[in-house]
Order: structure tokens, then sequence, then C-alpha cells
């Protein structure tokens, strides 16, 4: 079991430096920053910014230790002792599967706990798609301007 905790740091190209707090984004940039920090290996990172977003304490992340009864599950959030259980590093770098168990997390403390995994998925994936739409709309403007290579 490998414990991951919380923090994470570094510049990327994502343009860190020249957001001063992400927790000042709209909502639309705020999920593509996340899913962002994810992909680059900066899950703790998200995490926090998630948890602070929707004012919940910030749960501990491990890689491995997903309880008996669990053993299929990608990853597992723990109401008892807040923390995220992943089943491996590629779950743990998995913008679904981190995302997935945050809405655990958020909804088990904000007393709305409407923990379906249904709802969770669509918290999930909701993230995603805003992601999606952000790669897909550079990838149109890119594709606008021919370049020329000699």
């Amino acid at each position: 079991m490998q414990d991951i905790g919380r923090g994470g740091g570094g510049n990327n190209s994502y343009g860190e430096a020249s957001i001063a707090d992400p927790l000042q984004l709209d909502e639309s940039r705020f999920k593509v920053y996340v899913v962002h920090k994810i992909l680059s290996k900066e899950t703790e990172k998200a995490v926090e910014l998630v948890c602070q977003r929707n004012h919940v304490k910030t749960p501990s992340l491990r890689i491995g230790g997903v309880p008996k009864g669990h053993k299929k599950a990608l990853g597992v959030y723990s109401v008892a002792s807040n923390s995220v259980a992943f089943r491996d590093q590629d779950q743990f770098f998995n913008p679904f599967v981190v995302l997935h168990e945050l809405y655990h997390c958020i909804r088990s403390k904000t007393g709305t706990h409407k923990g379906t995994e249904k709802n969770a998925d669509r918290f999930a994936i909701s993230f995603i798609e805003e992601y999606n739409k952000f790669v897909n709309s550079i990838s149109q403007k890119l594709s606008t301007h021919s370049i020329d290579v000699d």
C-alpha cells in the first residue's frame, strides 16, 4: 500500500503560473483545470481544489488497500476515515474514478447525501465532458490554421 497524502505541486503546460487562484475560475474552466491536473499526475492537487471549492475536508488518498468486499472496485471512499483507496496507480490518475469517489466524499459531508452510483458517475462525467469540449475547441482552432513546414 502506498500512502499518497495531500499536496503536489510544480509547474505545467496548462499555464498554472498565470492562474493565480484556480478556485476563482468559472465552473467550466475549473472542471477543465481539475481534469488536466489529474491527467498531469497531480491528482492530490485536483482533489484538494475540488474539496476546497465544495467546502469539505480533503480526504487522504492511497494506492492499494481497497477494503475487503470491494476488491473489484476501482476506488472506494470511506466516510469513517475520510479517505479514498484506489485499486492501483492507473485508477489514481483516472479522472473518472477520482471524481466519482470525490462525489461520495462531498455528498457525505454536505448533509445532502445522494450518494448513488449514477449521480457519482454524472458528477465525474460533467468534468470530463467540459475537458473534452475544451480539447476539441483547441483542436479545431489548430486545424483551421495551416502550418507550413519547410
